[in-house]
């Protein structure tokens, strides 16, 4: 809990306005649901009154539980938000913005295997007594692993009701696959082994791995790419990919760049339909 209330007060103070908390997890595992509410409110009253003190005004996003292939029970979920509202309107704390719930949305590797993909009416169906639910106690319903939605997914989100989606993975797999084929572009082959080296060797795929997985190293590298962007190694290989570009007369971050936003500009145009 504190290693957590640090982390975001430095998010505050380097000038974040929506911090997303959930405490669904703890070192044995799934918390227990009171201990998780507990927990939540908790962080959120602490998290407002810092911003509050230091002249700062944040939104909050709230979940309760781990995402599941499935989507939650309306009438389980409506139990818990009640619970949670209920305690942060008894401390005078403002709502939160958004509130994130199983929306049968899940990533695993590059695909998104949740149950929209494969019983898109029965979500629907449950997505829009979710979203009922949150617009009756104000807040909005947002989605979370909605990374390698086909189109017309996106669009039943936005239709039955869900105000936001969060994608991340999708687009850090994205600006991995832009570079690797910068290196392979620029036969940078030694450049290009190390990038895969020291991603795979991050073991940041592991979490992302479907049961009996046939993935290859090249794979769980890509799918851990991301992860390594920030480490010294990392840019040692970027510094020798970036002049390189620039003696053929190439930006390589607006390569990487350009890549992010075409995926970013499905989701607009899907959501936006």
């Amino acid at each position: 809990m504190n290693s957590s209330l640090e982390s975001f007060k430095e998010d505050i103070r380097a000038g974040f306005n929506l911090l997303h908390i959930d405490t669904s997890s703890e070192r044995a595992g799934i918390a227990p649901m009171d201990s998780a509410i507990t927990r939540l409110v908790k962080l959120y009253a602490e998290c407002h009154n810092f911003a509050k003190d230091i002249g700062r005004s944040i939104r909050f996003e709230i979940g309760f539980e781990d995402q599941s292939v499935d989507t939650d029970y309306p009438s389980d979920f409506k139990d818990k938000l009640h619970s949670v509202l209920a305690r942060l309107i008894d401390l005078k704390l403002p709502l939160p913005t958004f509130v994130v719930a199983q929306t049968g949305t899940k990533v695993l590797e590059t695909q998104n295997v949740g149950a929209i993909m494969s019983a898109p009416l029965a979500v629907r169906h449950s997505i829009e007594q979710l979203a009922s639910i949150c617009r009756e106690t104000g807040v909005a319903l947002k989605a979370h692993n909605a990374d390698y939605l086909p189109a017309e997914e996106i669009s039943i989100l936005k239709r039955s009701g869900i105000s936001a989606i969060n994608i991340a993975p999708e687009f850090g797999v994205a600006e991995t696959r832009a570079l690797i084929f910068v290196l392979k572009e620029l036969n940078l082959s030694v450049q290009l082994e190390r990038f895969l080296e020291l991603a795979f060797e991050s073991f940041a795929w592991k979490k992302w791995m479907k049961p009996n997985s046939q993935a290859s190293d090249t794979d769980r590298a890509i799918i851990a790419g991301h992860y390594v962007f920030g480490t010294e190694r990392y840019r040692a290989i970027k510094s020798v990919a970036e002049s390189a570009c620039s003696k053929n007369g190439k930006n390589l971050d607006k390569i990487l760049q350009a890549a992010v936003e075409r995926s970013i500009e499905r989701y607009v145009e899907a959501f936006s339909a």
